[in-house]
């Protein structure tokens, strides 16, 4: 199937009303794939910050208080998710200010042609390998410049951070491939959740992995290095008792 094609004050757009507001209905979506609620809900809030990204940097600057530290290293602690950080609220500022000077630019159309579907059996999940057959399989067939697999499984905190981006290897690139003025079109899909990840004592903990994307800046996605644009950064749990299903989204753009 071919391609188918927010004068807010700050307490509006923190990001704990931007998850309780039950009127910020997700934007419908013509697929023939299953679409979860995750997918869905992403979709809306990528494209509400990317026709107006100056009205969520105060989201980004509130966010700062969920940032502490934990055995000396910085992580996000929010809504029972627990990722690590690399810079932290340096990161958040940076992520904040790029959003304040950013010109609005055009929603982003729901593709099926370049959707990767996502395992929902959980060894599949764990299994990167798995992420990168289905990349191959679309990418030179349908011009995927960009694409990244993401883990948090609340879809407000998983735009959020996406947007901030605060990895060790490639900061910025899933930031920058999402708010690519020169993209039209995106692919989402995702394991389905059903309170899966809800650990023994009700924490949601989540791995944060991030995938190098292609093309980043808008050029064609010729790779150079192929082995090199594939590298995997994983930051494991940091609570390493609490036993929760994986989750995982799949996201590829042109």
């Amino acid at each position: 199937m071919g391609c188918g094609c927010i004068g807010p004050t700050k307490d509006k757009y923190s990001i704990e009303n931007i998850i309780n507001d039950k009127n910020n209905e997700a934007k419908e979506i013509q697929s023939i794939y299953p679409l979860t609620e995750y997918t869905k809900k992403v979709f809306t809030l990528i494209n509400k910050v990317r026709t107006s990204p100056s009205k969520f940097a105060p989201m980004i600057e509130q966010s700062e208080k969920y940032i502490r530290e934990l055995n000396g290293r910085k992580i996000f602690d929010g809504n029972g998710i627990k990722v690590s950080l690399n810079e932290g609220k340096t990161m958040f500022k940076d992520c904040a200010d790029y959003l304040k000077t950013l010109q609005p630019m055009e929603e982003l159309n729901f593709c099926d042609d370049i959707v990767l579907e996502c395992p929902t059996d959980e060894k599949k999940i764990k299994d990167m390998n798995i992420f990168k057959e289905k990349v191959l399989e679309k990418k030179e067939k349908f011009g995927i410049l960009a694409y990244f697999k993401d883990s948090i499984c609340i879809p407000e905190i998983s735009v959020l951070l996406m947007l901030v981006d605060d990895s060790i290897k490639n900061p910025k690139k899933k930031r920058e491939a999402l708010l690519n003025p020169n993209y039209k079109y995106i692919g989402i899909s995702a394991s389905d959740i059903n309170d899966n990840n809800q650990g023994e004592n009700g924490e949601k903990v989540k791995e944060n992995i991030n995938v190098n994307n292609n093309g980043n800046n808008g050029n064609n996605g010729e790779n150079k290095d192929e082995k090199n644009n594939n590298n995997i950064d994983e930051n494991k749990n940091i609570n390493k008792d609490i036993k929760a299903k994986p989750f995982c989204a799949y996201f590829s753009l042109k």
